[in-house]
């Protein structure tokens, strides 16, 4: 039985920890609980694995009795946020609404107020946009700085806030509000002196409050700045505006930072809609494409096995959302062909360069980085992440603010991955396999042959890479019934390499995807092999990965997150689930090919 959910929560990581209960402030003196809580926090309605968890609160060398204390932890916290903290089969997930965190609430005023500017109420996005500043407390949860797990949301936070804190101080001086931006930005711009947004909003609010001469120290002194320390030269904007106030012009600000300005049309440069053509045969995924159109969240990840769709709906859902998002839509590959990452930031540097911006002459990753959000900052830009292979490389690519949306596919969970909508992807259901193989050879002669259609999908499931590459097989030769090639497949050694057609083979997607020498799960993979068919008992699991690289129970959280195993039957939504009732399903096909690389591996 869960624990119920207190009537009323508030819990702020916008500066310390704090929680308060039905209005009133609670304690959580133990340090561990305290960090447990803070990561769930920073990572609201995010899943995070165990194995996260247990490194972030105990390192390197988590003691033996680790799975349990967490499990402790856990149970502490539930008795503060009830059944909000959940357990779902590989981690946990603190849900959180908008009026219980206020990181959510500076997110959600955040987006209110920028959309009050691009409707022209500048006094309404300015309330709304300064309600958002004045909730930071920097530096939000410092006590926990050291953790990376946190560190990194620490720096997320602060660049949103640092982007949000740019729109207000610029509209309260487009507002006349001169004094009270002034007072704000005294504070604030020498904590940050290169962002160039804050130094330029100070040098116009001292300029207009009659010190001149001190709005053209301040962009000495940033001029010094950048050189000492980023080997760069203030922007053009800045430089533009350091000759107005020179010749004492009083600047705009739609020209002194670049920011849109609602009483004139704004020239932008834009990546058009780049989208790969959409697929004329797609079938399914209604409740995923719905679930996708409908939530609201910037960041969608969509992940699954390798041929299960993920880069199909990506591009499916594109086409669809492209109309909305006037400054472009593209795809941006991570990976390139043979499965080896790309560096982020040359992806960076490729689609800045391709939109007109000289970044040749930058130096250093965070400053490529700051440009690039900058550029996304104030436009409306569809991004397909495709094929991510880490967290690390979708955080360096997301915009700072929410007017953009990014669609994120990857073959792992990346449950890390803080503030997003995720979409898990399984195999067709067998409806949707028939109407998708009829399309490709003809509904006629799928119901001809409807046994030995039904026992394929049995025997090698449905994913629809592989039934494109059966279908596209039997089109080719349509004098053969269904039911031979059925049989064929049943007596063939090498059952993986009928599963091919023109330059497309499943044996090299899943060599591609399997069969890296420095894979993490390697060992784990081959151990499947030695299993009979799935789905696999957690007894069976258990015995066959003991030995392997960590604990059976870590390994068979971690070939969930790769989504190698799947769960087919949901476990119960607690921690103290009973092992003994939980099983795991697997590709029919991977696994084969785990057999074939044990087999290789024996005879070497």
């Amino acid at each position: 039985m869960g624990n119920a959910i207190p009537s009323r929560i508030h819990c702020s990581i916008l500066g310390p920890l704090q929680v308060r209960v039905d209005g009133h402030p609670t304690v959580i003196g133990a340090p561990k609980q305290r960090l447990l809580l803070a990561i769930l926090l920073c990572h609201a309605n995010a899943v995070i694995p165990s194995d996260q968890l247990i490194d972030a609160l105990w390192g390197e060398r988590p003691p033996r009795t680790a799975r349990k204390n967490l499990q402790v932890y856990v149970s502490g916290l539930r008795k503060i946020v009830g059944d909000r903290l959940s357990f779902e089969g590989w981690g946990y997930r603190l849900y959180a609404g908008r009026d219980e965190l206020d990181l959510l609430r500076f997110v959600e005023l955040a987006r209110s107020g920028r959309g009050a500017i691009r409707s022209g109420d500048l006094t309404v996005a300015a309330e709304l946009l300064g309600e958002a500043v004045r909730m930071w407390q920097d530096p939000p949860l410092a006590e926990f700085s050291h953790v990376p797990l946190v560190a990194r949301e620490i720096a997320r936070s602060t660049d949103l806030f640092l982007s949000v804190y740019e729109d207000w101080v610029e509209l309260e001086i487009e507002l006349a509000h001169h004094v009270e931006a002034l007072a704000s930005l005294d504070v604030i711009a020498p904590r940050f002196p290169a962002r160039e947004r804050i130094a330029a909003a100070r040098m116009t609010a001292l300029y207009r409050c009659g010190r001149t001469s001190e709005a053209l120290s301040h962009f000495e002194n940033l001029r010094r700045h950048l050189a000492a320390e980023m080997g760069l030269d203030p922007s053009p904007v800045l430089r533009n505006l350091y000759q107005e106030i020179l010749r004492g012009g009083g600047a705009r600000r739609a020209e002194m930072t670049g920011a849109p300005d609602p009483a004139r049309p704004q020239v932008i440069q834009t990546l058009a809609n780049q989208l790969p053509r959409d697929i004329a045969d797609f079938v399914g995924r209604e409740a995923e494409v719905r679930r996708i159109m409908e939530d609201s969240a910037a960041v969608t990840l969509i992940t699954g096995e390798p041929g299960i769709g993920k880069t199909a709906l990506a591009v499916h859902v594109a086409h669809i959302l492209a109309p909305a998002f006037p400054d472009g839509a593209l795809v941006v590959a991570l990976r390139r062909q043979g499965g080896a990452p790309r560096a982020t930031v040359d992806l960076q540097r490729e689609i800045l360069e391709a939109v007109g911006l000289n970044v040749a002459g930058v130096r250093g990753d965070d400053v490529l980085a700051a440009i690039w959000r900058s550029w996304l900052a104030n436009r409306k830009v569809l991004l397909v992440l495709d094929d991510s292979p880490d967290e690390s490389s979708v955080r360096t690519l997301l915009p700072g603010t929410t007017a953009s949306k990014v669609l994120v596919t990857s073959r792992s969970r990346l449950s890390g991955l803080e503030s997003v909508a995720r979409v898990t992807l399984g195999e067709l259901s067998d409806a949707e396999g028939l109407d998708f193989l009829g399309r490709l050879i003809g509904r006629d002669r799928v119901e001809c042959d409807l046994p030995a259609v039904k026992a394929i999908f049995e025997r090698y499931g449905l994913s629809p890479l592989v039934l494109r590459l059966l279908g596209s097989r039997l089109a080719g030769l349509r004098h053969v019934p269904v039911g031979r090639l059925a049989a064929r497949l049943v007596r063939s050694e090498n059952v993986l390499d009928e599963f091919a057609a023109g330059e497309t083979s499943l044996r090299a997607r899943f060599e591609e995807s399997y069969n890296q020498p420095s894979w993490a799960y390697r060992q784990a993979f081959l151990a499947l092999g030695a299993l009979h068919r799935p789905p696999f008992s957690h007894e069976e699991l258990v015995a066959a990965l003991d030995g392997t690289t960590s604990s059976p129970e870590r390994v068979i959280e971690s070939l969930l997150e790769a989504n190698i195993l799947s769960v087919p039957q949901h476990a119960m939504d607690d921690a103290e689930v009973v092992a003994h009732s939980m099983c795991y399903a697997m590709s029919p096909l991977a696994h084969r090919f785990a057999g074939e690389l044990l087999g290789r591996r024996r005879r070497a």
